[in-house]
């Protein structure tokens, strides 16, 4: 026989000491009609106090769940930039046509460097990062870019 869980012992306490405390106001008032009155407005409130517990209840774990999520995935992405991203960028960059533009860019000197920081993130945010397979699948063909065209 399989023992009883903490949440089936908890429920049956809860159930046995409501029905000592009714037993209790039975004892003292001696009025059934009463008692049952309540009960039965207390019972009919119980839904709606499910409702109201489980939305609050679950909205907290979620926004909590979430939280947890993003502080482990920070935690994988700065392990990966610390490891290997840093090397990957660098050899990614190399197929970068216009890398020379941005380096220029990014040279930072004297004490304007927080205006220049405004500046540097617009150039980033605008620049072009896709790479053109076309070094890679036509190797000899010297008239390849790796620059990415729209063609409509």
């Amino acid at each position: 026989m399989k023992p009883w869980n903490w949440q089936v012992l908890l429920g049956v306490s809860l159930l046995v000491l409501s029905a000592l405390f009714y037993f209790l106001h039975y004892l003292i008032f001696r009025d059934p009609h009463h008692i049952f009155i309540y009960l039965i407005g207390d019972v009919a409130f119980v839904f709606v106090e499910v409702l109201l517990v489980t939305l609050i209840i679950h909205s907290v774990l979620e926004q909590r769940e979430k939280k947890a999520r993003l502080k482990k995935l920070n935690m994988v992405i700065g392990a990966f930039y610390s490891e290997v991203g840093m090397k990957l960028l660098e050899i990614l960059s190399k197929w970068d046509p216009q890398i020379e533009k941005i380096q220029k860019e990014l040279v930072v000197e004297g004490k304007s460097a927080e205006l220049k920081f405004g500046s540097i993130s617009m150039f980033l945010r605008k620049h072009d990062y896709r790479i053109s397979l076309s070094l890679r699948t036509n190797p000899f063909d010297r008239s390849a870019t790796p620059i990415v065209q729209d063609v409509l």
